[in-house]
């Protein structure tokens, strides 16, 4: 019953947390604010959670794991862990950029911090495996290197988009933030742009809409 209870106020806390960063941002939903709009103690939050960062990743985690599993379960492929990855990947930024409240709460913590925390342990496997299946003899120095340089580069993109200063279409943004993984692993640009395609024609034959980042 304990359990119970604690999994429910801790659902709560990011439901409540989810709405206010859609609606208020990042930097304005306080813990306090987000306490009192749940309706909880000030003191249950860092019980849950510690910080409000680590509300951030519990949501981005989840929102990442969601696309993850939605793709794999649709994607009648075998041994093409890249293809999971591109597709994965451009649902994950096309969901966050393509809505205004999002794309703002985005923008407020990339500006601040970086979302590889939040991501790095989801796709470290999922590295490995591309090195694999595209027998690269890279080791786990290798692996990090590329998930730093990989990280670091969508950043970039993404900060200069969000601040007007990268004039592209989003078509156009989602295949650089999603090749870039290819590129690092020196993976031939005609099989990245055959995934931009595969990306393209599962995106016009899923509905993937009932998949949010905040609400």
């Amino acid at each position: 019953m304990r359990y119970k209870k604690g999994f429910e106020t801790k659902e709560n806390i990011i439901r409540v947390a989810k709405e206010m960063f859609y609606d208020m941002g990042y930097t304005k939903s306080t813990v306090q604010k987000i306490a009192d709009n749940a309706n909880i103690p000030l003191g249950l939050i860092p019980y849950y959670f510690k910080t409000k960062d680590n509300i951030v990743l519990e949501i981005n985690s989840k929102f990442y794991l969601l696309i993850h599993e939605f793709v794999n379960n649709r994607l009648n492929v075998k041994k093409n862990s890249y293809l999971k990855l591109y597709i994965v990947t451009s649902i994950y930024y096309e969901i966050i950029l393509s809505d205004l409240h999002n794309k703002k709460f985005f923008y407020e913590v990339l500006r601040n911090k970086s979302n590889f925390r939040s991501l790095s342990f989801s796709v470290e496997r999922i590295y490995k495996m591309i090195a694999k299946e595209f027998e690269l003899d890279y080791d786990q120095t290798d692996i990090d290197c590329i998930m730093i340089s990989e990280f670091g580069a969508r950043r970039e993109l993404l900060l200069n988009y969000c601040e007007g200063h990268l004039d592209v279409d989003m078509d156009y943004l989602l295949n650089q933030l999603a090749s870039l993984t290819g590129k690092l692993f020196g993976i031939k640009s005609e099989i990245i742009e055959d995934y931009h395609r595969q990306y393209k024609e599962f995106k016009e034959s899923h509905d993937y809409s009932s998949i949010k980042f905040l609400v």
